[in-house]
Formats: C-alpha cells, structure tokens, sequence
C-alpha cells in the first residue's frame, strides 16, 4: 500500500519500504512506504493551503461531508476488520466494537459541532465596559497533526481527526508502524466519503524519523498524539522551537482499589477489560488493589475465571485473547513478569509466551516498593495484587505513581467510594467498576505524566479550535 499526499497514491522518494507482519503467524503480509524529508515537506505544504480552503468553508458543508464517513466506513466494514485483526493480532469480534465507536464518534461530533454556541457578555460591570458588547467564535488551527496508537488505531484516531475535520482544520496522519495498512486504508476511505485530498493525508514510516519530521515543523500548527510520556516528552521537547498546541494521552498505571464489602463476584467479572486487546490498553486496571480480608479470595476467583478464556487464533471469532502487538513487545511483558517475581512477587498463574502470544498471569504478594505498583506500567494482561488494610492505605498506593489516568473503586459503601474518589489522582474515576471507562462525550485525560488536555465530544471540539472574542465598543 502507499501513502495519501494531495489525494493521490504515492511511493516514498527515495523508494523505501516497510513490511507489514501478522503478529499471530509472523507472515508478510504487506508493505508500506518509509517516507523521507521530501515526502514530509510536500504534504505539510499542501496540507496549509487545505486548511484554508477547508477553513473558509461553513460548518455546514463541513458536516454535510463528514456525515458520509459512517456510511462509508459500515461498507468496508469486514474488510476493515480483517485487516486491523491480521495486522495487531486483535480478536475479530473486538476489532468490530471498535469500528463501531469509531463510527459513533463521527457521528457525535457532526451533531455536537451543530450546537457549539459562543458566548456573549453586554454591559459587564468593569469600568470602561459598560455598553461595549462582546462574544467569542471558534475558529481553525490550521494544519493538525495526528500521531496514532497501535492499540485502538480506528477509535482513538477518530477522536482526532473527526473533531480537527469538523472544526475546519486538515489533517496530516502519522500511523504506528505496526497498524499502518489500516490506517492507509482508513484514509482512503475517508477521502472517497468526499473529505478532500489536501485536507486528509497520511505519512508512513518510523516514527523517530517521519513523526519527528512531522512534530519540528514551523507548518504545523498543533499536535495530538496517543501513546507513551517517554515519547510525549520527546514530541514537546522537539516540538518547542515552534509552541504547537499539545493534546497529548499518554501512559498510566491505573488502579482498581477492592473494599472488603465488595462484590467479589462483579469485581473478577470487571477484569474483563484487562483481557481486551490482550491487555493493551491505556485506561485498563493495571494494580489489583484488594482489602487483604479478600484478597486471597479474590485471587482464588480471578484465576477460576481465566481459565474461561481462549487465547488463540485472532481471526478465530471464538477467541477472546488474541497476540500483543508484536513479539518484541510479549518479551517485554514477560520480562516484566519475571522482574516482579525477582522482586518478591509469587507468580500464581499463566505468564507463558509463545512468539506474541502471552497467557494473562497472576501476581500475587506484590507488596508497595515493588516497580510494578509504582511506575512499571504492564502493556499486556498481568493481574498485580497489592494488599492494603486501611482507606488511608488504599490511596497510598493507588496515587504512589506518576501517572493519574483513570483510576476504579469498588465497595458497598457509595459514601466512602465518592470519598475515595475525590481524593485520586486520576482524570477519570470509575465506581462500582474498574478503571476502564471512556465514553464518547467525558473529558478524557490524564493528572500528571498522563498527558495534557482532554479529548471527547464539545471538549474535543474546543482542543481542536481557536476561540476568538470580538468586541463592539460604544453600542448605546
């Protein structure tokens, strides 16, 4: 496949390509251009001057195009599915849900954008304001760049560019190495819905090399990227010279706190979403923090319940646990594990690897020094238990990270839940349920090392604008 620049199909310059491999089988199967300098500097360009034309163009007829994308997207929705399964070894039925909220998403943003009223203010009370009318308009970036996941490619990309597209700005896509092809074919779709060629284009390649390109030029006017703070660091540091605006989600290590009067039973069913894209998922539960009066209980129940699961074949409509992303990335995983265990940690259950395949693992007598209940964040389905004692203890160790993406609580007692909840440390807390929560119009976004701004619904709409006040001095 290659890439989209002005709407048209092209090769990298200087010829290089990439291979696209099936994490599940480690087949080729597909290749993808790497682009250089030239190829970066050619789109940048065109992408200024389709932001202005897109820019000057109502919301209305902005919308009226931006509609088409769900139709379009719903037709090629099994060849969609296929090719994010065989590219990131996510189950086919999950890759289905996820086209799903991708297709919500555009929705909601073409209605939300509809009512996106300013604000008006006559006759403040500051001196020298009376009589003067005032209101604010939202107006375009100009040239955003969208820097992708690998682990929700569809969706979480969407929530950029669906919100840059509507508010007037174009958009130039820089997808993970190892979920490019999806992300070509998704841009391919979104110009055959009518979005022009110079309004949505995509760059391939390392990110180190064409997504550093991208983030240090004076041609772009803001920056939304998904993915660790390591590299969020780096895309500021590098970004600086040129004060893009920054819409970042980055990396978390989310607790899941378990009173003693919880229902053990709902709590184990919650670690479902730990399971999901093979544990792959920035907001997932990621220390199991459990009163000790169950904790032992709990662990008992969670390793019944797992080995309710397939691990398997992705394509496999059966399957529930697919690969990680690649087989680098299970020996990370793996490692981490093992690195646990050295620390203390009881491997209680699963933690076998095959290439990038990865069985969910147990760790219990995880006690709060060890890496993993601090910083370590797992990228993959390992279940860290922690004890702790007292509510004090709880929050100890739940906020004892850098990180404060989404954060869980489950108790009987909705008093002491709220209370708790106040006092993490997290964008988003989920009661009476894990960490794992994102609806399509909350505020989505970290405290701390977890990023910086908030994307979903009216609040992706104003990240991806320019609110502008004008003033009419003397209206009597």
């Amino acid at each position: 496949m290659e890439m989209l620049i002005g709407g048209k199909k092209c090769p990298a310059a200087g010829g290089e390509v990439l291979n696209a491999i099936n994490p599940a089988t480690g087949e080729v199967i597909g290749t993808f251009p790497s682009a250089g300098k030239e190829d970066v500097e050619r789109c940048l360009t065109l992408a200024r001057q389709g932001a202005e034309r897109w820019g000057a163009m109502s919301m209305d007829a902005r919308t009226a195009v931006l509609e088409n994308v769900p139709r379009v997207f719903e037709a090629h929705r099994d060849e969609l599915c296929a090719l994010l399964c065989a590219e990131m070894g996510k189950p086919i039925r999950q890759c289905g849900e996820d086209l799903d909220v991708t297709v919500e998403i555009f929705k909601n943003l073409c209605e939300e954008a509809r009512h996106l009223a300013g604000s008006s203010f006559m006759d403040l009370s500051a001196a020298g304001c009376m009589g003067d009318v005032q209101f604010t308009r939202y107006e375009p970036l100009g040239v955003v760049a969208c820097i992708a996941p690998f682990n929700f490619p569809f969706d979480t990309l969407t929530q950029k560019v669906a919100a840059a597209l509507v508010m007037g700005n174009s958009v130039v896509i820089k997808p993970p190495t190892d979920v490019t092809l999806s992300l070509i074919r998704y841009t391919e779709l979104l110009i055959e819905a009518g979005v022009p060629g110079d309004v949505a284009q995509i760059v391939t390649g390392h990110g180190a090399d064409v997504g550093d390109m991208v983030v240090r030029s004076e041609k772009v006017d803001a920056i939304s990227f998904t993915g660790s703070t390591e590299v969020g660091i780096e895309i500021c540091r590098n970004s600086a010279p040129y004060l893009h605006r920054m819409i970042m989600e980055l990396g978390g290590n989310d607790p899941f706190i378990i009173f003693g009067d919880a229902d053990l039973g709902h709590a184990v069913q919650e670690c479902w979403m730990r399971l999901r894209n093979c544990g792959q998922t920035c907001c997932a539960s990621k220390r199991y923090i459990v009163h000790n009066s169950v904790k032992d209980a709990f662990a008992g129940k969670l390793v019944q319940w797992l080995t309710g699961f397939k691990t398997g074949d992705p394509a496999d409509p059966a399957t529930d646990v697919g690969t990680l992303i690649n087989e680098r990335a299970a020996k990370e995983v793996e490692e981490q594990i093992a690195h646990t265990v050295r620390q203390g940690a009881k491997l209680l259950y699963g933690g076998e690897r095959k290439g990038a395949f990865l069985t969910p693992a147990v760790l219990v007598d995880v006690t709060p020094d060890m890496d993993v209940a601090k910083d370590m964040e797992i990228f993959g389905p390992v279940f860290p238990i922690i004890g702790f004692d007292t509510e004090e203890e709880a929050l100890a160790l739940a906020n004892q990270t850098s990180y404060g993406l989404n954060a869980g609580c489950m108790s009987g007692d909705m008093i002491r839940a709220l209370r708790v909840a106040s006092k993490l440390q997290a964008g988003t807390v989920v009661l009476n349920g894990c960490s794992t929560w994102r609806g399509l119009e909350i505020p989505f976004g970290g405290y701390k090392m977890s990023g910086l701004g908030r994307e979903g619904g009216r609040y992706s709409l104003l990240t991806m604008s320019q609110e502008k006040t004008v003033a009419i001095r003397y209206v009597r």
